[in-house]
């Protein structure tokens, strides 16, 4: 059977799978109550509140967990673009894994400020941790081919329609790595689920001008079209951060992680060294 075009019994097994997931998440989550673990952030309290979006103590240590120190080997001594960059989270997080520069591209001012105000707070050299406000799909035709090594796509790509123009811009500027988490449709096939969002929340999409829109359409894609578009843009070695063979026992600020529908990967042109 081709997966692209799910048959109405593939599809009323996956949203039968999904309630028996969801039924066993309660219970999981109500009867084993652990307290959050210590990581990373712990000794970078500011993040848990510049920003309103994703900031649980919790959720962000084990995020730099799959998302930054899985990848040390990308991270280290690079040049990485951290795009939709929020308040500088990530791209801290990179510069104290060993990055040798970190750009991050963000579209609000606010979280600007909270990233520059965050990067000065833990004394970062001038220089090795920039940001640049704007709209990431624009943004990137201006940056310089080459310039980075591997770039940053967290939390952005369901706030976005344009999946495959991403992706080109992307691949035009030659990184050797491309870091993703995202959110994704867990329909059977390679689809895109595509709606309409407000964009008012720091926690949604950011459009640029013209004009002032109050809503975006955005798309959710499978993980088989995920696969299919990065492999098109050229990274075609892929590798994923397996959430549920970590020793994670508390799951309450990563549920979306424990549904399967949110993942994290390493998209690479070619494979890594040892």
């Amino acid at each position: 059977m081709d997966n692209r075009n799910p048959t109405l019994p593939a599809l009323v097994r996956a949203r039968i799978w999904s309630a028996q997931r969801e039924r066993w998440f309660r219970i999981m989550v109500r009867c084993k109550k652990k307290p959050p673990v210590a990581g990373f952030f712990d000794a970078y309290p500011r993040f848990f509140s510049t920003s309103s979006t994703a900031s649980e103590r919790d959720r962000l240590n084990r995020r730099y967990s799959a998302l930054i120190r899985s990848n040390t080997d990308i991270i280290a001594d690079r040049r990485i673009l951290d795009i939709a960059s929020h308040d500088g989270r990530w791209s801290l997080a990179a510069y104290k894994t060993g990055a040798e520069y970190v750009l991050g591209i963000e579209a609000r001012r606010h979280l600007i400020e909270a990233a520059r105000s965050n990067m000065l707070e833990y004394q970062v050299p001038d220089g090795k941790v920039q940001f640049l406000q704007g709209d990431v799909l624009v943004e990137l035709d201006h940056l310089e081919a080459g310039r980075f090594d591997t770039v940053f796509c967290f939390g952005f790509l369901y706030h976005t329609i344009d999946h495959m123009a991403l992706f080109r811009k992307i691949a035009r500027l030659n990184p050797t790595s491309l870091v993703i988490d995202t959110a994704i449709s867990i329909q059977p096939g390679s689809i895109v689920e595509v709606r309409d969002e407000e964009i008012g929340h720091e926690s949604t999409g950011a459009v640029g001008e013209p004009g002032t829109p109050i809503r975006s359409v955005v798309g959710k894609p499978s993980r088989e079209a995920l696969e299919l578009m990065l492999r098109a843009a050229g990274f075609p070695i892929l590798r994923y951060f397996d959430w549920l063979s970590t020793d994670i026992k508390r799951w309450d600020d990563l549920k979306a992680y424990y549904m399967r529908k949110r993942i994290s990967l390493t998209a690479m042109v070619c494979a890594q060294k040892s």
